[in-house]
């Protein structure tokens, strides 16, 4: 049994650097790096960015927003996001990037992402240049849609209720002292929402304990 259990466990781990191996790292610019003196910023996004069903429910990295903090192990940092339009259904994931994470933080994996998992390449290289980056290791934290008057209530993705259509607020528990990366999009727009235009986001990112 505990042979079966090791085996199973190496070819899930040979699986996952199979199929990291097909992405390309690519930079999300910009990046908004938010501290004690940058709390807040407008993200344009897509309103179908964090996951979109005409691309197999994926996330996009170009048609997201990507924002940066640092923080200490057990504070709370809130990331509060607003659409200036109801209909939009704001949407986020948060990533620690650890010590294994050896590649510049500006890089990601891939130019899409899965909303609720880890995200990594191992041996990255610029997609353009060649160029060795290392390693890209991003470990999933947390993840949320606003689900207020939204009609997709889907379990895995965490829709969370405010009583407030249109707004997300995420109060992460930091587990490790370090720098935290995190997607802003969208999900699942009105039927009154116009899907070729972009929305403005209004995000918030404070310590509260």
């Amino acid at each position: 049994m505990k042979f079966n259990l090791a085996l199973n466990a190496l070819l899930l781990i040979i699986a996952g650097v199979i199929s990291s191996s097909a992405y390309s790292a690519t930079t999300p610019n910009p990046i908004v790096t938010f501290d004690a003196a940058t709390t807040d910023a407008v993200f344009n996004v897509t309103s179908k960015g964090w996951s979109d069903p005409a691309f197999g429910n994926a996330g996009w990295t170009h048609s997201s927003k990507w924002g940066s903090f640092h923080a200490e192990q057990g504070q709370i940092v809130s990331i509060n996001i607003r659409a200036t339009n109801v209909g939009i259904h704001p949407a986020a994931t948060v990533w620690y990037r650890g010590a294994s994470d050896t590649a510049a933080d500006n890089y990601v994996p891939d130019h899409f992402y899965i909303q609720n998992a880890d995200f990594f390449k191992w041996g990255a290289t610029n997609e353009s240049t060649g160029e060795k980056l290392g390693n890209i290791v991003m470990e999933h934290i947390v993840h949320g849609y606003d689900l207020d008057n939204n009609t997709a209530a889907i379990k895995k993705l965490n829709g969370k209720l405010d009583k407030i259509a249109g707004r997300l607020v995420l109060n992460v528990r930091i587990p490790y002292t370090g720098d935290y990366m995190f997607v802003v999009g969208a999900f699942n727009p009105d039927s009154t929402v116009d899907t070729t235009k972009k929305y403005d986001l209004k995000v918030r990112v404070k310590t509260v304990q």
